[in-house]
């Protein structure tokens, strides 16, 4: 197989404009996150415990990604199973969105959730891909997700980290309950949610083989 030029592989990736599309929800998602590590109370005292919930949701979009690259990119499957095994998933995980959101007494987090999907399936109408592409990105995706999330877990529950804006007296405040290092340190969290959503946002801006299109 012939190797590629540096011109010719430069055609092959998207445009700047689509790659920076494709990163612009998460870079959002992060900023929100940097803004509430900052002033915490400037989106409300219940922000901090906003961005918690975000960060347990974002583990079911995690653990379902890897589903939806699999099984609705099969290029083998009839496009009537396909949609079938996205309703079925889709229900399967909502059920756990629903009871996270009765748990809080909150509804909002069924709109957080189709946020956190939609920006992880924006690239089907922003950069769109033949599918047999579109599954290989899906499933690039979903590990480099797998990692980050897993790199951010471990990376901020024991590595010192500025309080910033929420220091220890503040947060009795937040109308936190329950135990854990996220909820007694929930800087910690916020952290977690700014330097993954940050580093999604990079992935998809400035590694090109995410956006790189098969040559004829």
């Amino acid at each position: 197989m012939d190797r590629l030029s540096g011109a010719d592989a430069a055609q092959l990736r998207a445009p700047w404009w689509r790659r920076f599309a494709l990163a612009l929800p998460d870079a959002i998602t992060c900023g929100l996150f940097v803004l509430t590590w900052l002033e915490p109370l400037r989106f409300g005292p219940a922000a901090v415990k906003t961005g918690l919930i975000v960060m347990l949701l974002e583990f079911l979009v995690v653990h379902s990604s890897g589903f939806f690259a699999v099984l609705v990119y099969d290029p083998e499957a009839s496009r009537a199973k396909r949609t079938l095994s996205v309703l079925g998933l889709s229900l399967f995980y909502l059920l756990f969105v629903l009871a996270w959101a009765a748990s809080f007494s909150e509804w909002w987090p069924l709109g957080a959730f189709a946020w956190l999907i939609g920006s992880r399936l924006g690239s089907i109408w922003i950069d769109p891909l033949p599918l047999e592409n579109e599954r290989t990105r899906q499933i690039v995706f979903w590990a480099v997700s797998v990692a980050l999330y897993l790199a951010g877990v471990f990376a901020t529950v024991d590595t010192p980290l500025p309080h910033l804006g929420i220091p220890p007296e503040l947060v009795p405040s937040l109308g936190l309950s329950g135990g854990g290092v996220w909820i007694e340190e929930p800087h910690r969290v916020i952290a977690f949610g700014a330097l993954y959503f940050g580093g999604l946002a990079a992935v998809k801006l400035f590694v090109p083989a995410l956006t790189a299109r098969r040559p004829a």
